[in-house]
């Protein structure tokens, strides 16, 4: 745990982002002033039930909140913009981005009724931000989504480039544009610390560009016949534009499913992009156009259950019905984690009949994240003293270490979630940590991934509930032990075991009461543990467990409530705890 932030050097904090993809938070810290660089989020798999976004937990900064400079965004991705809604209100300072992710930020702002709070700075192309102790160069470099940049932050006498998401392609394309002029320049001055995608680090050579893509697709599509429809992710405007193009090429109508999409090309349209392409309409407008006539570009490449193409799937969409020899490419990649969801709605769609087509079957998607050989050219730029690996698993982190020092890098270091690093005298070192925790997206709610709400959610999807109400008498005899759940068994084969469960536990609960003493704690921790032993051993499912209990004397209304077991009032509950012997 670090103390204090002393004035001297240059403190580099990884909140989230470190030894993962997604959930990208980063602060610099020098000479009592801070930085924040991405606040984003990270996508949480099937095992956190009711919730799919997560982020870093920023609160211990809220101490140093007056004392922060700005909020740096690299790009318009959600696992870099998407948390800054949450994080803003910790810090109340300025935030920088380009036009485009302050588009989508201000979208995000505004489902939080922050709207017009926070102060915006938009930064076009080449541009540095000069503050009272650092100074934050945008230098634009290729990646999926338009207008990403490098940071190049500087300090009085240390100088970092921030480089979490980039390649190098030199397509023909307008959108793609790399400032190799400005990372050369750069590794000119002299750069102390590299921090570098690892996305790709298991990719030798180097990748397919989107224009090849592109003239994949302008050739793909006019070959495929009735209805087809084209999933990709709704930031990358480039192939969006490519998918616009070949749907032209085939005489097909451009339709675009799916409200981000939309509102990220109503965006993109106001900032001067999409000006020379074929108009595109929103699916709302295109009833009229017979499905073999359009090329439906939606999105839910990643089975998002609420996505469009979750809806289509599902044959729930009012627009878009496909059936035996339709077409649906996936234009995307498969982000990690969500490789059943993706394979499980691909089966279900060949089982329709619908041709699947994907990146194995033709050149329909290509990274936006660096191979090997690009990384070695961009240290042949920059020339770092040192590089630190961030932006991939353990597994991957690992790789670029060994990949960076078989490339000379001096020094290579690697941090986990929380660390501090301290630049100061020419040395790098691990200085201390800072607290971390991860938040979950909870609905309306922000919880932590670790509280108890959480922990039982989890089990409950796993093992199910069962509620237990119990009535005693005023000398403890037992009136009444109702036993309910309608999650472990089927109902009437649940009722056997049930019926079973409340004789054994009723016929020894006199002697049991009397052994405890009359003791209400142990009387009702004695009947929850019996109970979920009980169903444990008749189903192999350790269930979590409540009590509902209730002691005469009781008014007659109370015990005509008891007659309806989830009418019970007043109780007491006694929730399982965590383990139980």
């Amino acid at each position: 745990m670090i103390n204090k932030f002393e004035k001297d050097g240059l403190y580099f904090i990884a909140l989230g982002g470190a030894d993962e993809i997604g959930m990208n938070m980063y602060v610099y810290a020098c000479n009592g002033k801070f930085i924040m660089v991405d606040a984003g989020y990270g996508f949480l798999n099937d095992n956190y039930p009711g919730i799919d976004l997560c982020f870093a937990d920023a609160g211990f900064f809220a101490n140093y909140a007056e004392d922060f400079e700005g909020i740096f965004i690299t790009h318009a991705h959600e696992d870099h913009f998407g948390a800054v809604a949450q994080v803003w209100p910790l810090l109340k300072c300025p935030v920088y981005a380009s036009e485009f992710t302050l588009g989508l930020i201000k979208n995000r702002l505004r489902e939080y009724k922050l709207e017009g709070q926070v102060p915006l700075n938009p930064v076009v192309g080449h541009q540095t931000i000069k503050l009272q102790n650092f100074a934050v160069e945008f230098v634009p470099v290729v990646h999926s989504v338009p207008e990403t940049a490098a940071l190049v932050i500087k300090t009085a006498d240390k100088t970092v480039v921030h480089a979490t998401d980039w390649r190098f392609d030199d397509s023909a394309i307008e959108i793609l544009q790399t400032d190799y002029a400005g990372l050369q320049s750069a590794g000119d001055r002299g750069v102390d610390m590299f921090v570098c995608d690892s996305t790709n680090i298991e990719v030798d050579e180097k990748l397919p560009s989107e224009y090849e893509v592109r003239e994949c697709l302008m050739k793909l599509i006019p070959t495929l016949s009735k209805t087809v429809v084209a999933t990709c992710f709704a930031s990358n405007l480039t192939r969006l534009e490519s998918l616009i193009m070949a749907a032209d090429a085939a005489g097909r109508t451009p339709v675009l499913v799916g409200r981000s999409l939309l509102y990220n090309v109503k965006v993109a349209k106001e900032i001067g992009y999409f000006k020379n392409t074929p108009k595109c309409y929103d699916i709302k407008e295109a009833e009229n156009i017979p499905s073999d006539n359009a090329l439906y570009i939606c999105t839910g490449s990643q089975a998002n259950y609420r996505s469009a193409l979750t809806s289509i799937v599902n044959n729930q969409s009012k627009y878009v019905k496909l059936g035996k020899g339709d077409t649906v490419i996936f234009s995307s990649k498969i982000i990690p984690g969500n490789e059943e969801k993706i394979s499980e709605m691909q089966e279900k769609l060949i089982a329709q009949g619908v041709n699947v087509i994907t990146d194995k079957d033709a050149l329909v998607h290509t990274s936006g994240h660096c191979s090997k050989e690009e990384i070695r050219h961009m240290y042949e730029l920059l020339r770092p003293r040192l590089v630190l690996p961030v932006h991939g698993d353990k597994k991957f982190i690992r790789e670029h270490k060994r990949f960076a020092a078989e490339c000379g890098i001096g020094e290579v270091m690697s941090m986990q979630n929380g660390d501090v690093l301290l630049l100061k005298d020419g040395k790098a070192k691990i200085a201390g940590s800072v607290p971390t925790d991860v938040l979950a997206v909870d609905r309306t709610e922000i919880v932590s991934l670790n509280s108890e709400v959480v922990k039982r959610r989890k089990q409950i999807a796993y093992n199910g509930s069962v509620f237990i109400s119990v009535i005693f008498g005023e000398k403890w005899e037992l009136i009444a032990l109702r036993i309910s759940s309608k999650d472990i068994l089927e109902p009437d084969a649940f009722a056997a075991l049930r019926d079973r469960i409340v004789v054994e536990v009723s016929e020894a609960l006199p002697e049991v009461v009397a052994g405890l003493h009359y003791k209400e704690t142990a009387i009702l921790d004695y009947i929850r543990v019996q109970v979920r032993r009980k169903i444990e051993k008749a189903t192999e499912m350790k269930p979590v467990t409540f009590i509902h209990f209730y002691k005469l004397p009781l008014e007659e209304e109370e015990i005509e409530q008891e007659e309806d077991v989830d009418a019970g009032q007043p109780m007491v509950i006694y929730p399982s705890p965590e383990v139980e012997n």
